[in-house]
C-alpha cells in the first residue's frame, strides 16, 4: 500500500470515527452477537445442570441490557436453582467517568428489568430484594424465582434481542405526543421531552457538546476509554465486551482499516480527539429532540428502579421507529446534576439525557455479549 493511500485511509478513519455517548453504547465491528464461531464459553454444561436451560436462557436475555462502555458489570452467584445474587465486578467499574457507580447501578437496574421480563416469559415470578449497603457493595440484589406464572408471548424476547442504541440517521422531526407517551409508559412525572429548537433543547445541545469536549481532552477519561475499545477481531473474540468498530459506526473499508491497524494508542492521539468532536458536533446538530429522565433522589433503590424504567422505555422505542442515543457526558462532567434540573425546569435528579429521533429503518443489533458462564459462579 503506497504512502498516499495509507494517509487517505488514516484520515478517512478519523473522519468516520463515532465517539458518541459511552454510557449504554455497545457493539463490535467485523463480528456480531450471533456469530456462530464465537461459542457459548466454557462450563455451560455444568451451569445447565444447576439452573437448567430455562435459567441459562433467563440470564442470557438479562445480559442483553446496556452498560457504560459495554463493560457488562454484572455478576450472578447461584445459591441454588431458584435463589441467585446479582452483584457487580469491580474490574468493570468506570472509576474515572463514573466514580460513584451511579451509572453502574443504573445498568444493574436495566439488567434486573431484563431478568424479570425473561423470567416471566419462562413462567417464573421474580422477587428481588436489595441487599447492598452502598453502590460499591459486591452483592446487590437477592433473587428468588417461583415457577407458576403464566408465560408471556414471544414479543418481549424480540424486544430484548433487537434493542439497539442508534446514533446515526435520526430525523429532525419532533416526536409526536402520542408516541412519547407510548414509549415512556405514560411516566410523565419523571420523563420529559424537549424539541431541539426549544430553549431547553438548545441548552442540552450546547451542554452535551461542551461536556464531550471536556471529556475528550481529559486524559484519564481517554485512558479509561482506551481500555474498553476492542479494535481487532481477536480482541473482540477474547473479551466479548467493550466498544468496537461497529458500535462506533465504522464500517466498510474504513472499518477494515481500523480493525487491522488501530490499537489502544490511537485513542490517545490528537487526531482521535478531533474526530470525536467532529462527529459529536454532527450528532447534536441532527436529531428530533432530547428525552430527560429524572429520579426522586439517588438512593440505591431509586437508582435501580430508574435503570429498570429506562430499560422499559428502551424496549418500546423500536415499535414506533424511534431511535434513542444516551449522551450523559453532561452528568459525568458537571459537578451538580441539580443545576441541570434547574436549567431545564424539571423535578428530581437528572439520571439520563437521551438524544432521540424517528428512523426510516431500524438497524439490527451488533453488540457482543459475554457467555452466561463468564459472569456466573456457584
Amino acid at each position: 500500500m503506497d504512502r498516499n493511500r495509507r494517509i487517505f485511509l488514516r484520515n478517512a478513519a478519523r473522519i468516520g470515527l463515532v465517539m458518541a455517548s459511552m454510557p449504554f453504547v455497545t457493539s463490535c465491528g467485523g463480528i456480531t452477537r450471533n456469530n456462530r464461531n464465537m461459542g457459548d464459553g466454557t462450563n455451560m454444561g455444568a451451569l445447565q445442570d444447576i439452573i437448567g436451560p430455562e435459567g441459562v436462557g433467563i440470564l442470557r436475555l438479562a445480559s442483553l441490557a446496556p452498560s457504560g462502555h459495554n463493560t457488562q458489570p454484572w455478576t450472578v452467584t447461584i445459591i441454588d436453582p431458584t435463589h441467585w445474587i446479582i452483584g457487580s465486578d469491580p474490574s468493570r467499574w468506570l472509576q474515572v467517568v463514573d466514580p460513584e457507580n451511579r451509572e453502574m447501578m443504573l445498568s444493574i437496574g436495566a439488567f434486573l428489568e431484563n431478568l424479570i421480563l425473561a423470567a416471566g416469559y419462562f413462567g417464573y415470578a421474580v422477587n428481588p430484594k436489595i441487599i447492598a449497603e452502598t453502590a460499591k457493595s459486591p452483592e446487590i440484589i437477592h433473587i428468588t424465582l417461583t415457577k407458576g406464572k403464566e408465560s408471556q408471548e414471544d414479543g418481549i424476547l424480540h424486544a430484548m434481542r433487537a434493542r439497539r442504541t442508534v446514533k446515526m440517521g435520526l430525523f429532525t422531526k419532533e416526536l409526536a405526543s402520542e408516541d412519547f407517551k407510548y414509549i415512556t409508559n405514560a411516566d410523565s412525572e419523571r420523563l420529559y421531552y424537549f424539541p431541539p429548537k426549544s430553549r431547553e433543547g438548545k441548552y442540552l445541545t450546547e451542554g452535551t457538546l461542551e461536556a464531550n469536549r471536556l471529556q475528550a481532552y481529559r486524559a484519564p477519561a481517554q485512558e479509561e476509554l482506551a481500555d474498553w475499545i476492542r479494535w481487532s477481531y481477536d480482541d473482540a473474540r477474547q473479551h466479548r465486551d467493550g466498544l468496537t468498530p461497529a458500535s462506533l459506526d465504522i464500517t466498510g473499508l474504513v472499518g477494515w482499516y481500523v480493525r487491522t491497524f488501530y490499537d489502544r494508542s490511537n485513542v490517545l492521539t490528537k487526531g482521535f480527539r478531533e474526530a470525536t468532536m467532529k462527529k459529536v458536533t454532527e450528532q447534536v446538530s441532527n436529531h428530533g429532540g432530547w428525552i430527560v429522565m429524572t429520579s426522586d433522589g439517588t438512593s440505591l433503590p431509586v437508582l435501580l428502579e430508574t435503570g429498570r424504567r429506562f430499560q422499559r422505555m428502551f424496549l418500546q422505542v423500536r415499535e414506533r421507529m424511534i431511535g434513542i442515543h444516551p449522551m450523559t457526558q453532561m452528568l459525568e462532567e458537571t459537578s451538580s446534576s441539580h443545576q441541570i434540573a434547574q436549567e431545564l425546569g424539571v423535578n428530581g435528579t437528572v439520571q439520563f439525557i437521551v438524544r432521540t429521533g424517528y428512523l426510516k429503518s431500524y438497524p439490527e443489533p451488533v453488540s457482543l455479549r459475554r457467555p452466561v458462564s463468564w459472569f456466573t459462579r456457584s
